[in-house]
């Protein structure tokens, strides 16, 4: 997909084109996310594999990870053709503050998947 400035994603178009080039109404939203953990609690694998099945219950993807040899864990949420709200990251907030080996939990504002804009 052809990154868009400002300007460009600004400009009006067509239905058709809206929609190709996933702007307005068709715009589809994500966000950031990290986290620290505690070694002693659990496993990287362990973490990811409880991750991953958090993310697809809810129909979601997730791309990014972590180092064995850290304790930070990042990555990008995602829903493939649709897009996320506010909710959903209140929500993926409230799963990572109750699990026990987590810490230091940023989740960052809404922001557009294909071009890189905050909403």
């Amino acid at each position: 997909m052809k990154h868009l400035t400002n300007a460009q994603m600004l400009k009006p178009r067509n239905r058709r084109l809206r929609k190709k080039l996933r702007l307005g109404e068709f715009q589809e939203l994500g966000f950031s996310l990290s986290f620290r953990y505690d070694h002693a609690q659990i496993d990287l694998d362990t973490l990811l594999d409880r991750l991953i099945d958090f993310v697809e219950a809810h129909g979601w993807e997730f791309g990014g990870g972590g180092s064995v040899d850290g304790d930070e864990c990042a990555g990008y949420l995602c829903h493939h053709g649709g897009t996320l709200s506010e909710d959903d990251r209140a929500e993926t907030r409230a799963w990572l503050e109750s699990q026990p080996w987590c810490r230091e939990v940023v989740v960052e504002p809404l922001s557009d998947v294909w071009h890189q804009a905050e909403a």
